[in-house]
């Protein structure tokens, strides 16, 4: 998204945008985040004698993959938006780039894990079956042959008595 600040020539002017924007889909530790929708920007603009300050609301929807079951599913994000960019390092007041500022404010907002739902059961460990649309056969009782011997340790002690 490009923006053009030129009419923001004074310090104390201001403007405000309202728009719907497209961000592009961007990775994170190699995993695809796409923006399948437009985002909802809701943006001020205060002109300062050193800067730009940027202050407002990003809102719209993700495409992620749980982090369990690997399925795609839909994430609603809003995200506060604080930023300030230096006169000296920018080039040019007609022409500044801001969707690399909106997708680092998503990417900060981000959960940890991502999950389809709170009651997600995952992958099956050994056979890789989705446990939230099938239940599988596997056997998850992984017993230690080292230890097998004292898994009838209680028994035993109970006959003896």
């Amino acid at each position: 998204m490009n923006l053009d600040l030129s009419n923001l020539k004074e310090p104390g002017s201001s403007k405000r945008i309202q728009e719907k924007v497209q961000i592009p889909a961007f990775e994170l530790h190699s995993q695809k985040i796409e923006t399948p929708y437009p985002f909802d920007l809701d943006l001020y603009i205060i002109n300062t004698d050193d800067s730009f300050v940027f202050t407002g609301q990003l809102a719209g929807v993700l495409s992620l993959n749980c982090s369990r079951c690997l399925e795609k599913f839909e994430h609603e994000i809003q995200v506060e938006v604080e930023e300030e960019l230096f006169k000296n390092e920018l080039e040019n007041l007609e022409r500044i780039n801001l969707t690399g500022i909106l997708q680092e404010n998503i990417l900060l907002n981000l959960p940890i894990k991502s999950l389809c739902s709170n009651d997600c059961k995952g992958l099956c460990t050994i056979c890789g079956q989705n446990l939230n649309e099938n239940k599988c056969d596997c056997e998850r009782e992984m017993i230690d042959p080292r230890l097998a011997i004292l898994k009838d340790f209680y028994k035993k002690a109970d006959q003896e008595r």
